[in-house]
């Protein structure tokens, strides 16, 4: 194959500001981690694919979660707004750690459109999560100021539980427990059920951040699945 170049595990590319070794850089859509220590303007070797552990924020991150690039503050973060989307928390990480150690894409992300619709996603799985209410090991983090305004439930398990219990979806901080999916009756989240999200109706928009979580009354459930998909933006003037 004469048109065949390298593995691409490694890109030689334009330094976009000075970075260090072992350091993140940010080049359009490309992220990776510089090979040396450069300055601004210099041919560098850019590392796109492997697991490293990088600087981060605040955020906390569960195993699997999504890590994006903060190109201001130069760090890993949870937050989606403008940032590129990196790759995967290969362990749970909690806010005072200085690191996340992320499992890059190997491929070119995306760089998250500040006006552009979003979308954040969370699974509740009995088996994993249990019957009470709870924030849902997988599940996304909605940033502080989005405007929440709708999505889609599917269980993919049937709900049950000895009682009447009842389902509702919101998040952990920044809106009410029941923004996303009113009380719900566990006969509405049959096998294969798909509901339209409440705030498709009646908009809302984040006073903090928070995780999308389950609120479970008349409990607790005995089996189920419920998957969520929540549309959001982050308004301009955020």
């Amino acid at each position: 194959m004469q048109n065949y170049v390298h593995r691409g595990e490694t890109l030689t590319v334009t330094a976009p500001y000075a970075v260090t070794s072992g350091g993140g850089v940010k080049i359009g859509n490309i992220f990776g981690i510089a090979v040396n220590t450069q300055s601004q303007g210099d041919s560098m070797e850019a590392q796109v694919a492997g697991v490293f552990d990088l600087a981060k924020d605040t955020s906390t991150f569960a195993q699997g979660d999504l890590v994006y690039w903060d190109d201001t503050a130069k760090v890993a973060t949870s937050a989606v707004g403008a940032n590129l989307l990196i790759g995967n928390a290969e362990k749970a990480q909690l806010t005072g750690d200085a690191t996340v150690r992320v499992k890059l894409f190997g491929v070119p992300g995306f760089s998250g459109q500040v006006n552009g619709v979003k979308v954040a996603h969370a699974l509740y799985d009995f088996t994993v999560d249990g019957g009470a209410s709870c924030t849902p090991a997988n599940s996304d983090t909605i940033p502080k100021d989005a405007v929440v305004f709708g999505g889609a439930i599917n269980s993919t398990a049937a709900v049950t539980a000895a009682g009447a219990a009842t389902v509702a979806l919101g998040t952990a901080t920044g809106s009410s427990s029941a923004s996303i999916l009113g009380a719900t009756g566990k006969a509405s989240l049959s096998l294969d059920a798909v509901l339209a999200a409440a705030c498709a109706a009646a908009p809302f928009k984040m006073t903090a951040a928070g995780k999308i979580s389950v609120a479970i009354a008349t409990g607790p459930l005995t089996a189920g699945q419920i998957e969520v998909w929540v549309l959001y933006a982050i308004a301009s003037n955020d």
